[in-house]
């Protein structure tokens, strides 16, 4: 738009300086009609128009030769001046002319270049029109294709609709499900609790009459048989009952749940009483008889390590001497105490298919041990083979059992 304001003055400016050229060729004809008219009223003493009615030269009017040539010096000077002014005239004339040239080769320039602008213009209108064209065109796919998904949207929401119906009719079943499996759980919960307190009622009466007989065996070393009935009385399956039943109590609460740490002391009272009835059949039958396969069968179950476990495990060392026993305590992420079961070998040869009989724990887990590295120091060090040799720490075994939610190994 600019530019074409700018085209329209020029034009104007341009017609205007061709009117001022014209309007001085006129004025300059003018001007020496003028002067041809002075010259002659000066030399002839009349008008051009009065010369042709009737005029005379000087010869006829009596003038000698020195008048003529006065005047015709002065015609000759009159003739030069006039010559001199229209040279300065035409000088002029033609340095106006320049300045016009100039002006209207500045002009013509000028004109080129807005030409020049008003075929980028051209070009560029042309090129807008042929985006304008093609967004076109996009604008008609792309409502084409909103068109489409929305008719897709409207199946999309009819299918979901149908799904939500159905999920929410299997959500009933679900929750009726859950709460069926709940209430079956809450039963079996009760009935093994029921179990292992009866169990436990049970190995707490034989542990009464342990004690009796262990007073009666300070007193008398020959009653000792009697305790080694007693322990005779503690069945396999006495055991094995006991022990299923703790596990499935433990299997039953929360990783964090409290009731861990009261299962984990009826762990350590069992093992303690069997270990102290084990002692009175040491006692009774004598070192070369000595069976602890039902102590150490019972102990492989997890078993918390605390000052009253130490204490007995000390007291029945001097006992059981005759077998070499690995002392290992481990750490799991469901109690906040640590562990301790025997291993009967010596450190060095355990391997982790005996860590994993003597804790016997039914899943997937990995298994971290307390080690020496000679470039790093005390590290955690992860053993994944049945074959590997668990690191010992201070003469004993330090592990970390960790439940593995991933596939077995």
């Amino acid at each position: 738009m600019t530019s074409g304001k700018t085209q329209e003055n020029d034009d104007q400016w341009e017609d205007q300086l061709l009117d001022q050229q014209d309007q001085l060729g006129k004025e300059m004809e003018e001007a020496r009609q003028m002067i041809s008219i002075l010259q002659a009223l000066l030399l002839n003493g009349s008008l051009p128009e009065d010369e042709q009615e009737g005029s005379f030269p000087l010869s006829e009017q009596g003038a000698c030769s020195e008048e003529q040539l006065v005047i015709i010096k002065g015609r000759l000077d009159q003739s030069m001046e006039e010559c001199q002014e229209l040279k300065k005239e035409l000088l002029k004339y033609k340095q106006e002319s320049r300045n016009l040239q100039g002006v209207k080769d500045a002009l013509q320039q000028r004109m080129v270049q807005q030409e020049s602008s008003i075929l980028q213009l051209k070009q560029e209108l042309l090129r807008m029109s042929m985006a304008k064209d093609e967004l076109f065109s996009q604008n008609l796919d792309l409502q084409r294709k909103i068109e489409e998904r929305s008719r897709l949207l409207g199946e999309f929401k009819r299918e979901l609709g149908q799904k939500d119906r159905m999920l929410q009719q299997h959500q009933a079943k679900l929750e009726e499900a859950v709460r069926k499996l709940a209430e079956a759980s809450h039963i079996k919960v009760h009935r093994d609790a029921s179990l292992a307190r009866q169990n436990l009622a049970h190995l707490l009466k034989l542990g009464e009459v342990a004690d009796q007989h262990d007073f009666a065996n300070s007193l008398c070393p020959v009653s000792g048989r009697s305790a080694t009935s007693i322990v005779e009385r503690i069945s396999t399956d006495d055991l094995q009952i006991v022990r299923d039943s703790l596990r499935s109590l433990r299997n039953n609460f929360s990783n964090h749940d409290p009731q861990h740490h009261t299962i984990d002391t009826l762990e350590q009272g069992i093992a303690s009483l069997l270990e102290r009835m084990h002692i009175a059949e040491i006692q009774g039958r004598g070192a070369s008889k000595v069976t602890p396969d039902r102590i150490d069968w019972f102990s492989t179950e997890r078993e918390s390590w605390s000052p009253n476990t130490k204490a007995h495990r000390s007291h029945a060392s001097p006992g059981s001497s005759s077998t070499a026993y690995t002392k290992v305590v481990y750490f799991t992420d469901r109690s906040l105490v640590p562990f301790m079961v025997n291993i009967p070998k010596r450190l060095g040869e355990v391997a982790l298919k005996d860590f994993k009989e003597a804790i016997d724990r039914e899943g997937n887990y990995r298994y971290h041990f307390k080690a020496l590295d000679p470039e790093f120091g005390t590290v955690k060090e992860e053993l994944f083979h049945d074959h590997d040799i668990v690191p010992g720490w201070e003469g004993k075994i330090v592990g970390w059992v960790e439940e593995d939610p991933g596939d077995g190994r």
